[in-house]
């Protein structure tokens, strides 16, 4: 009987360590002056090892906002990433621009629903980033 009961305990605690972590932004994007409409924004959860996860992904709308919301079940905490893919401000170059942002991790919530959402404010492409790399898959 005491075996059923540490075996029990055992589950239950495998089990609570799986729970739904989630994760939001809200922002804006802006292409110079202009609204950037339609760009892609993925969140991801970055894996020291194997592939990153997608958590969601979306467009940005008319005026260039967005919100993005995902979350995943696992042991330790997620660490988000958004990523934009944009032709802002490209010429001709092929592909898009890839641009990756770190979400604080002070956002990640342990449960299914948001609790507060990460404002990324209003952002404009034309910037270049240092660490932008180029995605012909988005």
């Amino acid at each position: 009987m005491i075996y059923c009961g540490i075996i029990i305990v055992a589950f239950i605690t495998a089990c609570s360590a799986f729970r739904q972590q989630s994760v939001g932004v809200k922002g804006q994007l802006m292409c110079g002056d202009k609204p950037a409409t339609g760009e892609l924004l993925k969140l991801f959860n970055h894996n020291t090892v194997g592939s990153d996860d997608q958590l969601a992904s979306t467009k940005t709308d008319k005026q260039g906002n967005y919100t993005i919301e995902g979350g995943i079940g696992a042991i330790l905490s997620m660490d988000v990433q958004l990523k934009i893919y944009t032709n802002c401000n490209d010429g001709i170059m092929p592909c898009k621009r890839e641009i990756t942002f770190g979400i604080p991790s002070d956002y990640v919530t342990r449960s299914e629903k948001v609790k507060t959402y990460f404002n990324g404010g209003s952002l404009n492409l034309q910037f270049k980033f240092k660490d932008e790399s180029r995605s012909c898959l988005s």
